[in-house]
């Protein structure tokens, strides 16, 4: 009879145990389609312990998206990043699915909203390779205020910005971005009300070579110095039109003679 009071009580130990883990959620309310949607939480879980972080997709019912195993660090937190590019505008939930948290808030609610087709873009998305990318364009309901812009280049490296633009009164805005090559540079359009939407720009042409340089390359150099491998002979000997060639030692035998006839 003491045996099942121990192993009744030692359950009920555990089952409290087991109660007493908390996990709690914390992402943002609300996110532009295209940006990383951070998930961070805080757990009462063991170091190393793996959690999974879901997130589903909300219209009459809720269809699981993606999900992520993460572990707890050793500050008992943990973190999970949603690619949320290519998704739909809408309502969208991500939830630590565990049984047993107590009062832990393990599912929050995110709306996501697309501004993408808020950006109109007039400059070229194909350019030649000049040194600088060219970016001009239009942004609707940034009239009078401003644009930030970040450029990376096809290695997801920044090589620009952020950098607030300014716009005019109708959200037009121009801006010069240096480059040091061709290739595929990103776009990024972000205001105060957060993300906007990204455009592509595609630079052709020569790393290193500028207009001016082409230019400078272009200019006939005279020189008369004979290549490596050619014989003096290869250079042809230009006379004067007016003056017959003459030798030097026929210059000096003339002077030479004047100065005789003067002493006689």
């Amino acid at each position: 009879m003491k045996k099942i009071v121990l192993l009744v009580t030692g359950l009920l130990f555990l089952s409290a145990g087991v109660a007493a883990y908390q996990v709690n959620i914390d992402a943002p309310g609300s996110l532009t389609v295209g940006k990383p949607l951070v998930v961070t939480g805080t757990t009462t879980f063991g170091v190393g312990t793996p959690i999974d972080v879901v997130l589903y997709y909300q219209l009459t019912t809720s269809t699981e998206i993606q999900r992520k195993v993460v572990y707890v660090q050793s500050d008992k937190t943990f973190k999970a990043v949603f690619d949320t590019t290519g998704f739909d505008k809408g309502t969208y939930k991500v939830e630590v699915p565990a049984n047993g948290l107590g009062d832990s808030v393990n599912t929050r609610v995110i709306q996501l909203v697309d501004r993408d087709d808020t950006i109109f873009l007039a400059s070229p998305v194909s350019q030649n390779f000049t040194g600088i990318i060219y970016i001009a364009g239009t942004i609707k309901g940034d009239e009078n205020s401003g644009v930030q812009i970040e450029v990376t280049d096809s290695d997801g490296l920044l090589i620009f910005g952020p950098q607030y633009v300014n716009t005019d009164s109708t959200g037009d805005f121009v801006a010069d971005v240096p480059v040091f090559g061709p290739g595929n540079y990103e776009v990024s359009f972000t205001d105060a009300q957060g993300f906007i939407g990204t455009r592509m720009i595609s630079v052709a042409g020569q790393p290193g070579i500028t207009p001016v340089a082409l230019q400078m390359t272009a200019l006939p150099v005279n020189s008369t110095h004979s290549a490596p491998d050619e014989s003096p002979a290869a250079v042809p000997t230009q006379t004067s039109s007016v003056f017959p060639a003459v030798s030097v030692e026929a210059v000096c035998l003339a002077v030479a003679l004047a100065g005789i006839r003067k002493i006689h």
